[in-house]
C-alpha cells in the first residue's frame, strides 16, 4: 500500500500548511475535513514557523555580511602589529633601544622574528602584548616608536576587538535561532501529522478514489513503494488503489 509522507524540507512544511489553509478560506469551513479549531491552530503553527524561520535566515544572512568586516579589520590589526614589532626589531637593530626593552612585549624569546598572527586568539594576544609593553616602555622614558604609532595600533586593534565581540553574540543569537527553529521542526511536523489524521477519519467514509483525491487536495502526500511503482509503469496496477492510512 502507498504510505503517507510528511514535509522533509521547510519549502514543504509550508506548502503543506498553506495548501490546508488556501481550500479553508475557499470552502465552506461547515464542510471542512478538520474542524474550527485546528483552522485556528493551523494558523499559528504556520505564522510562528515562518516568522522562527525568516528571523534565522535573516540572522545568518547577516552574520555572513558581518564576516566581511571582521576578516577586514582582523587583517588591518594583525597588519599593523606586525609592521610595529618589525619596526621594533629595526630601532633595536639601529642601537637606538635596548635589545632588553624586548620583555617589556613578551618578544625577548622570538630572535628577531613576528609571532604567528594567523589566528583570532593570536591577535588578541600579541594585540594587547604589545600595546601594554610599549606604554609600559614610554612610561620608563622611552621615546615612542612611530610608523606605525602604537596610538594607530591601538585603534586598529580596539576595532578588531569590538569586531570580535560583535561576532560572538552574533553567533550565539544564530545559534539560538538554529535551535529554535530545529525544535519547530518537530513540532510542526507533529501538527501536520495530527492535521492529516483528522482529515483521513473524515473522509474514510468516501470511496477509495474520492478518498484520495481528497486527501491530496488537502495537501497530503502519498509515496508508492519501488515494486508499486514498476506495477504502475507496467499497467499492472489499478488507478483506484485502495488506500490503507499509513502513519509517517
Amino acid at each position: 500500500m502507498p504510505y503517507r509522507r510528511l514535509p522533509t524540507t521547510d519549502k514543504a512544511r509550508i506548502r503543506a500548511l498553506n495548501v490546508a489553509i488556501e481550500l479553508a478560506e475557499k470552502g465552506d469551513i461547515e464542510k471542512l475535513a478538520f474542524s474550527k479549531e485546528t483552522l485556528s491552530k493551523l494558523k499559528q503553527v504556520k505564522t510562528t514557523f515562518e516568522s522562527t524561520l525568516q528571523i534565522y535566515k535573516t540572522d545568518v544572512k547577516k552574520q555572513s555580511e558581518e564576516g566581511k568586516d571582521y576578516k577586514f579589520l582582523m587583517k588591518e590589526a594583525a597588519l599593523y602589529v606586525s609592521h610595529f614589532i618589525q619596526v621594533l626589531y629595526m630601532t633595536i637593530e639601529r642601537k637606538e633601544i635596548k635589545e632588553e626593552a624586548l620583555n617589556f612585549y613578551g618578544l625577548d624569546s622570538f630572535a628577531g622574528k613576528v609571532p604567528s598572527l594567523n589566528s583570532e586568539e593570536e591577535l588578541l594576544k600579541w594585540g594587547a602584548k604589545i600595546i601594554e609593553g610599549e606604554q609600559k616602555r614610554i612610561q620608563q622614558g622611552g621615546n615612542p616608536i612611530y610608523s606605525p604609532s602604537i596610538a594607530m595600533v591601538k585603534i586598529s586593534f580596539e576595532k578588531f576587538k569590538d569586531s570580535v565581540v560583535y561576532m560572538q553574540n552574533m553567533c550565539k543569537i544564530t545559534t539560538r535561532y538554529s535551535e529554535q527553529v530545529k525544535v519547530n521542526r518537530i513540532s510542526t511536523n507533529h501538527f501536520i501529522c495530527e492535521l492529516w489524521n483528522e482529515i483521513e477519519e473524515s473522509i474514510k467514509n468516501n470511496n477509495s478514489k474520492h478518498k484520495r483525491k481528497i486527501a491530496q487536495d488537502y495537501g497530503i502526500v502519498y509515496i508508492l513503494r519501488r515494486k508499486e511503482k514498476k506495477k504502475l509503469m507496467s499497467g499492472n496496477l489499478q488507478q483506484t488503489l485502495q488506500f490503507d492510512w499509513g502513519k509517517p
